[in-house]
């Protein structure tokens, strides 16, 4: 990977500043729930890179214990014994909306696919899956990458640190500390000479019960 690469990365932490980077973020949950029903695709959801160290929606469904072992295919219907069906190919999105949005209240579905069922060609289409066992996502933005998601879901952590480099696009917690100081000077400064210099703070905020995120800062020169 080199300079095409990292454009492409930066590009995507660049697009979701620009649609979210005045708005409030609601944190995030994914949890596995029983889904019988049919589901569509979510239209305008991101690529799933799997780069080992690196967020995406597939380590998601495996850490999950969904798509592992015996499971390890696409979840859409037939499921033929012969794997003639492809594989798990990448972690899609689902609705129970025919035309592809995302609900008001930002919950869809992950479950294991393959690239066929999750292309275009697909859209609109209702698919059944007898594997039932899937992911609930709270919180999502239509298109965010993996990384971002992931950065809002859990912990007590004050900020995080979504970045991108030449091999794609990760994320890492900031103590209290580490963002006083990356606010106070720079996120090298606070984490290092290895500090990735293209990144954004997520910056996690109360309002009464309710917790969400905004865009503290954002590096992408």
């Amino acid at each position: 990977m080199g300079f095409s690469a990292l454009a492409d990365h930066v590009g995507i932490l660049q697009q979701f500043v620009t649609r979210f980077g005045e708005i409030r973020l609601f944190s995030t949950s994914a949890v596995v729930v029983t889904y019988p029903a049919p589901l569509y695709n979510v239209i305008g959801s991101t690529d799933d890179p799997k780069v080992p160290g690196y967020s995406s929606w597939t380590s998601l469904l495996q850490g999950k214990g969904i798509g592992v072992g015996s499971d390890n295919h696409c979840y859409v219907d037939p499921q033929v014994p012969d794997r003639s069906h492809p594989g798990f190919q990448v972690g899609g999105h689902m609705t129970p909306n025919q035309d592809g949005s995302v609900p008001a209240s930002q919950t869809c579905y992950l479950m294991p696919l393959c690239k066929l069922h999750n292309g275009k060609g697909y859209n609109h289409v209702a698919m059944s899956h007898s594997l039932t066992q899937i992911l609930e996502l709270s919180g999502y933005m239509t298109g965010e990458p993996a990384a971002t998601f992931l950065a809002r879901m859990g912990g007590e952590a004050p900020a995080a640190l979504v970045f991108a480099d030449e091999e794609g696009v990760g994320f890492q917690t900031l103590s209290a500390e580490d963002f006083v100081r990356a606010k106070e000077s720079t996120i090298a400064e606070a984490l290092g000479a290895n500090a990735p210099p293209r990144h954004i703070v997520l910056h996690r905020r109360r309002d009464g019960d309710s917790v969400y995120y905004t865009v503290e800062h954002a590096q992408l020169d």
